[in-house]
């Protein structure tokens, strides 16, 4: 039987022809899309270095995109350092960017402060009565019903014995083209019962009144949304101090509500 002899493959130096031994090529662009990736990684922890970070994950980027095509030509070996180049370069600017575009964004509206009252009333000093809106400078308006007597609602398991149960509603409005994100809950509010500044018991969730939906997270340009909501008090309670802020960043507005 006749063979074919194998050719010479090259080998380290004084072993010819040896397999398994032929030194890898190096990928030096790849190398260098790892450090300028390290770079903007540390670049980027500092709060004056978002900026610079951004230029430096691009580098990183093109570098490894280069070196990756290096490998795939077959002029180099090592593909590991560019892939990290282009992961941790794509990362940190993507990051840093969308900083940048938040931080310039939220300096735009500096001037703008949506969370100040503008009505006649609605702070501390001047509280509005039942039936008043309070309107932010953005327009946004929350308006609170007066406080009638109801019925004891069912099941419910704050109630004590001779306590009274009222009910009211508060409405948003968002009145311009833009949504608002809301409370966490919809809404924020604060209560207490004059005399004594005591705290209402009561389910305040509108899940007892199923024909009302509860606030969603944002309000839609133009949307509306009215809920109802019930307070327990005791008979000789004469007033409920109603705080509310439809978001977190917003002054809070404040109502009277006479009880009887």
């Amino acid at each position: 039987m006749k063979t074919k002899p194998l050719p010479d493959r090259p080998g380290l130096p004084g072993l010819p022809g040896l397999p398994g031994l032929t030194p890898k090529r190096p990928n030096d662009i790849g190398m260098v899309a790892l450090g300028l990736a390290v770079m903007a990684v540390l670049t980027a922890g500092t709060l004056w270095g978002i900026l610079p970070a951004i230029p430096l994950g691009l580098a990183a980027t093109v570098c490894g995109v280069i070196g990756r095509r290096r490998v795939k030509r077959d002029k180099a070996d090592v593909r590991v350092p560019a892939l990290i180049g282009i992961g941790l370069g794509a990362m940190v600017t993507a990051v840093c960017l969308g900083l940048t575009i938040w931080f310039l964004d939220a300096m735009s509206h500096l001037d703008e402060r949506p969370e100040d009252l503008v009505s006649a009333g609605g702070k501390y000093g001047t509280p509005l009565s039942p039936g008043g809106t309070a309107r932010y400078r953005d327009g946004v308006k929350v308006t609170v019903s007066k406080a009638r007597r109801v019925p004891n609602l069912p099941g419910d398991v704050a109630l004590t014995k001779g306590d009274l149960t009222y009910e009211f509603t508060v409405t948003y409005v968002n009145d311009q083209g833009k949504s608002v994100d809301l409370a966490w809950n919809g809404i924020r509010t604060e209560e207490k019962l004059k005399p004594g500044g005591i705290t209402p018991t009561g389910p305040m969730s509108p899940e007892w009144d199923r024909n009302h939906p509860w606030f969603p997270d944002e309000l839609a340009p133009h949307q509306k949304v009215t809920v109802k909501l019930h307070t327990n008090a005791p008979p000789t309670a004469t007033t409920l101090d109603f705080t509310c802020a439809p978001t977190d960043y917003r002054d809070e507005a404040h109502w009277l509500l006479p009880l009887g």
